[in-house]
């Protein structure tokens, strides 16, 4: 079977813990597949946060983002109160979206557990359609990416 090849990147500019519930956890006693994009998520709130940002605001009071795709390469498992880092890269950003590449590892030994890139598109609130990334958004993206 063919895999999905993410690339890992040199430099993540954004990095945040949380730790495996119990919660986390699948029938296998690993953190389970659909979990590791709920830690993905809740690290995408706080690097917003960072921004001045929220998913439902990015900060014109009208422009929010929606998730439009997901890809993830497993690589190791985690357990029950490992302290996962994900580091966080924006990629591809342009006028109507962008991605953000993760690299999940393991703070404790090190050891990689995943890579995930979700894109994303800039969405309308009120209009409930796509719409352009806002200018201050877009400027805090590329400053935090290094461009």
């Amino acid at each position: 079977m063919p895999r999905i090849k993410i690339e890992e990147h040199a430099r993540y500019p954004f990095s945040t813990e949380l730790d495996v519930r119990v919660a986390d956890l699948n029938y296998g006693g690993h953190l389970g597949y659909e979990r590791l994009l709920s830690l993905a998520h809740q690290a995408r709130v706080r690097l917003l946060a960072g921004l001045g940002a929220t998913e439902l605001d990015l900060g014109d009071g009208a422009t929010g983002i929606v998730a439009a795709d997901v890809a993830v390469t497993y690589l190791a498992e985690a357990f029950l109160n490992d302290v996962l880092v994900f580091d966080i890269k924006p990629v591809e950003i342009g006028l109507v979206a962008f991605r953000l590449a993760h690299r999940v590892r393991n703070a404790g030994s090190g050891a990689k557990i995943a890579l995930v890139e979700i894109g994303f598109v800039g969405f309308d609130v009120r209009r409930r359609a796509p719409g352009r990334l806002p200018e201050g958004f877009l400027a805090a993206l590329r400053a935090l990416a290094g461009e």
